[in-house]
């Protein structure tokens, strides 16, 4: 008996995962065995920690006294100083520059000759506009001669031909020229008029050559010699003549800012002291300001007029002293290192009774440089801290060490 073979057809070879379960389970003892291992550390680092806190005592820092302010206040801001007048003068005709009388320093009166153009073009047209002007003079004259011939004639030939020496058609015809030689005279008077207007404004234009000064003051600058090319205009590119500035009274200009511009107004006292004179004080008063905030800066544009000795500059770098409104009641003053800036707002650290370190919102008022009135959130006699680090925290302890603070 003859057995059939079978034919057996082996599948896919499985892989062998038990290595990859052996390390990770291996991997998750490491975990395990660690963490048991480690917690326990960490906890101890903790309570040393904890107890290095508490062994050395609450945060030291230091702290003042809140001081109610006066209740009128002054502030100090920088200002620029300014020729109370400044123009750049500019040529009204062309031509060369025929002489030059004044130079850069030099005090000049109102209506003092400056300079001269030599313009000869406008010299010829004026020459010929005169004569046109007495030519059309002379026609008049004639024309007022023929008219009168005219009228003259015109009454003898109506007369004759009302007698009937003389046909009708011809005293119509003296009667027109009459007529029409009264109208010449007409047209010429009109043609004096028109000469007469076209001299004085080549006149006018002919007295652009001499360059006087539009006001008293002093040559800032100068652009021009004998000779020089000069051009009519002031656009771009045109070459000045001169610039002149009158400072016997100078303009201080001055930003303030939004939260102390509330009260400015003209007629306020007003201090203005320049460094490089010695730190000298400048009395004066508000002369004007701008009655609106610049939307760019939030500042009032504040104007005080002084005096001008000669020793003030126009240029110069100032500091301006305003007094200010006086308020209702004595504001607390806040000293700026004790202003804490945190997303709730402003805020000060208010230490309590039991040294408990406490953070207030604040309500800023003006800001006079030292330190910012408080409007609310803090009281004069309170303690606040002064520079609070990362150690303060609201309601942790703190061991404040007082510090005198002056009033601003």
């Amino acid at each position: 008996m003859t057995q059939s073979a079978s034919t057996v057809v082996a599948g896919p070879d499985r892989p062998n995962r038990s290595p990859y379960v052996a390390a990770a389970g291996f991997f998750l003892l490491l975990v395990v065995v660690g963490g048991v291992a480690l917690v326990p550390k960490l906890r101890h680092r903790d309570t040393l920690k904890d107890e290095a806190v508490v062994a050395a005592g609450p945060p030291i820092v230091l702290a003042t006294k809140l001081v109610g302010g006066d209740k009128s206040s002054r502030i100090e801001m920088p200002a620029n100083i300014q020729a109370f007048e400044e123009t750049t003068i500019f040529a009204r005709t062309s031509g060369y520059i025929k002489e030059r009388y004044v130079d850069i320093g030099d005090h000049v009166r109102k209506g003092q000759l400056l300079a001269v153009i030599e313009d000869p073009q406008t010299a010829q047209s004026l020459l010929q506009a005169e004569a046109t002007l007495a030519q059309t003079k002379a026609q008049l004259l004639q024309a007022e001669a023929n008219a009168e011939l005219s009228a003259t004639t015109n009454k003898r030939w109506q007369a004759l031909v009302g007698a009937g020496v003389v046909a009708q058609q011809d005293a119509d015809q003296k009667r027109a020229q009459a007529g029409a030689d009264a109208a010449l005279v007409t047209a010429d008077k009109a043609n004096i008029t028109a000469s007469q207007a076209n001299v004085n404004s080549l006149s006018e234009q002919a007295s652009f050559s001499k360059v006087t000064a539009p006001f008293d003051g002093i040559i800032l600058t100068r652009s021009i010699d004998r000779g020089s090319l000069i051009t009519v205009g002031s656009q771009t590119g045109v070459p000045q003549m001169f610039t002149i500035a009158q400072s016997g009274v100078v303009r201080v200009f001055a930003n303030v800012p939004q939260a102390n511009a509330v009260g400015l107004k003209a007629g306020q006292p007003a201090q203005v002291v320049v460094r490089e004179l010695g730190g000298e004080v400048f009395p004066g008063t508000i002369t004007r300001t701008s009655q609106s905030l610049d939307p760019g800066t939030r500042t009032l544009l504040v104007e005080v007029d002084l005096k001008n000795d000669g020793r003030i500059l126009p240029g110069m770098y100032a500091t301006v002293r305003y007094d200010l409104a006086p308020t209702a009641t004595a504001p607390v003053m806040l000293p700026a290192n004790a202003l804490v800036i945190r997303t709730a707002g402003p805020q000060a650290v208010v230490v309590d009774s039991d040294n408990v370190a406490h953070f207030k919102s604040v309500v800023l008022g003006r800001d006079v440089g030292s330190g910012t009135e408080i409007i609310s959130g803090v009281k004069a006699g309170d303690t606040v801290i002064l520079s609070p680090d990362d150690q303060v925290v609201d309601g942790g302890k703190v061991k404040p060490q007082m510090q005198a603070l002056a009033k601003p």
